[in-house]
């Protein structure tokens, strides 16, 4: 926000509201569903809505709309997303094997860090003052979500 922008840094604390938010609308998305909509379809519903919210984001780049909207906005449906999917989720990954519940709770949890450690790795090497190495490491992160998310919808279909 300073560097890029010349906003203050209060600006940041402002806009960076929009993540928890985003993640409680999600959430209460997932509350009034309940158990009314398949696991499968639920963890797809997040993947697909974390893609669009970072396409619309790079769209807003690539033609040199940069302003805290652009990057907290989109920033609001990704974790409105995380809110939609991920209890979804933890929940089909324990379910699979009840006695092995807490190893599935675990390794959903090591890959969720390692994979949030990877990505600020990849960021951090690419990082040049732009808005391009966010663009590249945010496609791929919601790409292979939208893959790992779409692998569960299908298998159950073709069963």
């Amino acid at each position: 926000m300073k560097e890029l922008l010349d906003r203050p840094a209060a600006e940041f604390g402002f806009y960076f509201v929009l993540f928890p938010l985003g993640f409680l609308s999600g959430s209460l998305v997932c509350s009034r569903l309940g158990s009314r909509v398949a696991d499968e379809t639920m963890v797809l519903a997040g993947s697909i809505l974390s893609l669009a919210a970072v396409a619309a984001q790079s769209g807003l780049f690539l033609s040199d709309h940069v302003t805290p909207l652009t990057f907290f906005l989109p920033g609001f449906f990704i974790t409105m997303a995380q809110g939609i999917s991920l209890p979804y989720s933890q929940a089909g990954a324990m379910a699979t094997e009840p006695e092995l519940a807490g190893t599935a709770a675990g390794v959903g949890v090591f890959v969720q860090n390692f994979c949030g450690a990877a990505f600020a790795q990849l960021y951090g090497l690419l990082a040049n003052g732009t808005p391009g190495p966010l663009m590249v490491t945010t496609s791929i992160s919601a790409l292979l979500g939208l893959l790992v998310g779409a692998v569960p919808f299908f298998l159950v279909r073709t069963r």
